[in-house]
């Protein structure tokens, strides 16, 4: 009979080759990430329900993941939840307008004052790519993600780690309302990225211009004037808006 023992194996040369380890799927990340998608492109309407186990069903997995997803959005100002149990999309309102409003125009007005003391060549090439890819734009998602982008560089070259962690603290909800301002000037027949292109550019100028006060008005004005539409869809009728699927087709036009 063979000899089947471990003793009896001739010794290999090489080392063992241990698998490599599988990355291991985290799902509340990715239902967070849906959802979030989902409600600052308006697919998910302000007040629309979000219900556990139908998400459960949705995206095929266990209602633990989901809760986890619910508390992400929940801490990020994107979920309300109720004193019934239920959970649904927040209703941003005038008075919510205007706070994101004051809070955008204090933290970013300081940053751009901060970045124009140290605004390189290099920082006018990112933000000019950055206002060309805008201009082409194929989607108002697409758009809102860029224009957000834009102000995150602004923020992350103040040089001041604090000053950045506040304004991401409440970043989802300043992306929230400039997709929001960019459906209602779609909506009023309004073309979004070329407004988004004009008033960057302006502030683009400032920014290297050399003269921080300079930046920090232009930042401040440039916040005031995008959040007015903000306002101004509060007050419409948002079961009349045109539905995200309408909206991304005519912005293909």
């Amino acid at each position: 009979m063979p000899d089947r023992s471990l003793a009896s194996r001739p010794e290999s040369s090489a080392a063992p080759q241990t698998p490599a380890p599988r990355a291991r799927r985290n799902i509340a990340r990715e239902v967070a990430l849906a959802l979030r998608s989902d409600i600052i492109s308006g697919r998910l309407r302000p007040g629309s329900a979000l219900a556990e186990p139908v998400l459960a069903r949705l995206f095929g997995s266990s209602r633990a993941p989901i809760r986890e997803a619910l508390i992400e959005l929940e801490r990020e100002g994107l979920v309300q939840f109720q004193t019934t149990g239920r959970t649904k999309v927040r209703s941003f309102t005038e008075t919510d307008f205007a706070e994101i409003r004051d809070a955008r125009v204090a933290l970013e007005s300081m940053a751009a004052r901060r970045a124009a003391e140290n605004w390189t060549p290099a920082d006018t090439a990112f933000i000019e790519r950055n206002i060309d890819a805008q201009s082409k734009a194929s989607t108002l998602a697409e758009l809102s993600r860029l224009d957000i982008e834009l102000h995150e560089y602004v923020m992350k070259h103040s040089d001041n780690k604090r000053l950045l962690a506040l304004w991401q603290s409440v970043r989802w909800q300043f992306e929230m309302c400039l997709a929001t301002t960019h459906r209602l000037q779609q909506k009023l027949a309004f073309k979004p990225r070329n407004i988004s292109v004009v008033s960057h550019r302006r502030l683009l100028a400032a920014l290297a211009s050399g003269k921080p006060a300079l930046a920090a008005e232009t930042m401040a004005s440039h916040i005031e004037g995008s959040m007015e539409w903000s306002s101004s869809y509060h007050d419409s009728d948002e079961d009349k808006a045109p539905s995200a699927a309408a909206v991304q087709a005519n912005a293909q036009t």
